[in-house]
């Protein structure tokens, strides 16, 4: 069941961590009736993408401790499952409310339920123990439909259940005007992605390529929205090439991170651009301001100039269950404690919900290079102009 937000329990203070120490328990007790002793729970992280070669779910207990939970969390005894304890699968509907199973292996025409297959890995340190199990798949999921997770205790019986739609890549239809900086052609391999530009383009290929050389103009990362998508985050990722004084090359990449937007509908074909609601946009100049700040950070030493490479797009999109999520459990600027608590785990708490994830790239045109290679942000960083010869001054 999806609990919405107007469907949200709200408790004291709602920990997604499945750990309680007994005192908390006895002192909030009839907040907390969801996870009272004797009644079996369990905390679910999954996020499927259809993108992905490998679907991983995070299972652990909710327990209850009457020594210090945070010390209990580091064993892994307490936190994990054991070998064979759940079954854990997936299975595909076409329809949230369908309960008839559809095929849920893409290139398997007969397979209507997948087993994930559980395995340990090793999380980075924390509070928890960073031994982990997870479940875990390598069939390649469709991009549509709807897919149901179940979680079952062999020994006991509890199921517990959750279901999402998928959701898939972002993609342009036809060829709008203005073209937008993320059109993607129906063949994926093909011009404008980088590495199949032109090796002498015209006048006629410079709108197909990445340019932020005039430096007032507030520039626009166009996409349209997909079905069921409602979260989606963009990042900007300037890619280029050291030459080593030692020789041989090196490769090297800067972020430019985008704060995350929000669809208002969940059908698709939503055209993100200034003027049509939230949309993605930079100043030009801020591109220059955060490349020269982040390649501040990296050294130079060994470096006898730098060549500007491409610009790859990376857009993320999420459910409308992990966007509520999300949104839920981010941290609270406020001293009242008092937050909704949202999981769409039946019997349980955490999330199941889908995301895809689209990359484009695109090449620069020189006069971009060149601004790089001059602009007084960048210009400390040895970049060469479009001949492959370092600017002798900045410029503005």
């Amino acid at each position: 069941m999806l609990f919405t937000h107007k469907h949200m329990k709200k408790i004291n203070i709602a920990f997604y961590i499945a750990a309680f120490s007994l005192s908390f328990l006895t002192a909030c007790k009839n907040d907390l009736e969801v996870l009272a002793p004797g009644k079996e729970s369990v905390s679910v992280y999954g996020v499927i993408n259809p993108n992905e070669a490998v679907q991983n779910i995070r299972i652990n207990k909710v327990f209850l401790t009457e020594g210090d939970a945070l010390l209990a969390g580091q064993d892994p005894n307490t936190v994990n499952y054991g070998p064979g304890e759940l079954m854990v699968t997936l299975q595909r509907f076409s329809s949230e409310t369908s309960e008839t199973p559809i095929l849920t292996t893409v290139g398997d025409a007969t397979k209507k339920e997948i087993v994930l297959t559980e395995t340990v890995v090793t999380t980075k340190s924390g509070s928890f123990s960073d031994q982990q199990r997870i479940w875990q798949t390598t069939d390649k999921l469709y991009n549509n439909g709807y897919y149901k997770l179940t979680i079952k205790n062999v020994a006991t019986g509890s199921e517990f259940t959750s279901k999402t739609a998928v959701i898939d890549s972002v993609k342009t239809t036809g060829n709008p005007q203005p073209m937008p900086i993320l059109y993607i052609p129906t063949n994926p391999n093909a011009y404008p992605m980088h590495g199949n530009y032109p090796a002498q383009p015209t006048s006629l290929d410079r709108p197909k390529y990445v340019n932020y050389d005039v430096l007032s103009v507030e520039q626009q990362i166009r996409f349209r929205s997909v079905p069921n998508g409602k979260l989606y985050s963009v990042v900007m990722r300037f890619h280029y090439i050291d030459s080593l004084i030692g020789g041989g090359t090196q490769n090297g990449y800067v972020d430019y991170n985008f704060s995350t937007i929000k669809s208002k509908g969940l059908n698709g074909g939503e055209y993100f651009e200034k003027g049509a609601g939230e949309y993605i946009g930079f100043l030009t100049n801020d591109f220059y301001t955060n490349l020269g700040t982040e390649m501040a950070k990296k050294s130079t030493s060994n470096v006898r100039n730098r060549r500007s490479n491409y610009m790859e797009y990376i857009v993320t999109a999420g459910s409308e269950n992990l966007a509520d999520f999300l949104q839920v459990n981010a941290p609270s600027t406020s001293i009242a404690q008092d937050k909704p608590f949202y999981t769409n785990i039946s019997g349980g708490i955490g999330v199941f919900g889908s995301m895809s994830k689209t990359i484009t790239t695109k090449d620069l045109w020189n006069d971009f290079i060149d601004k790089i290679a001059c602009h007084p942000s960048t210009f400390p960083y040895l970049f060469c102009r479009s001949n492959g010869i370092p600017s002798p001054t900045s410029c503005n």
